[in-house]
């Protein structure tokens, strides 16, 4: 069974920054709602959990790293790189931003 997030269509097309406390759409509220939920639902089936970028008008560099870095910090990134997959055709430089600039150089 797969499990997938479209963020423009579950979440927001007009993300905010990392912290709640800082407005709406933010990476913390994110993690909080939709993407630590389905991480933990996809890991208890052994699926692959599928988020789709597509559709917003953009990615703060503050809400990736408190949304999906926050789930490799918490989860460890082998864990999350193994669960998660990226589809995107116009924002495919923020899958490989993720795994690059957040995943690859989180400690574990």
């Amino acid at each position: 069974m797969a499990n997938v997030v479209n963020i423009a269509k579950e979440y927001s097309t007009t993300l905010g920054g990392r912290w709640i406390r800082l407005g709406e759409f933010s990476g913390e509220d994110f993690f909080n709602k939709i993407l630590e939920p389905m991480y933990l639902r996809s890991k208890k089936e052994n699926s692959i959990l599928t988020v789709e970028l597509d559709g917003t008008t953009g990615y703060p560099s503050s809400f990736l790293d408190q949304s999906f870095g926050e789930l490799a910090r918490k989860y460890g990134k082998d864990n999350v790189k193994n669960t998660i997959e990226f589809k995107a055709k116009v924002f495919s430089w923020v899958a490989d931003y993720i795994i690059s600039e957040i995943w690859d150089k989180t400690k574990e």
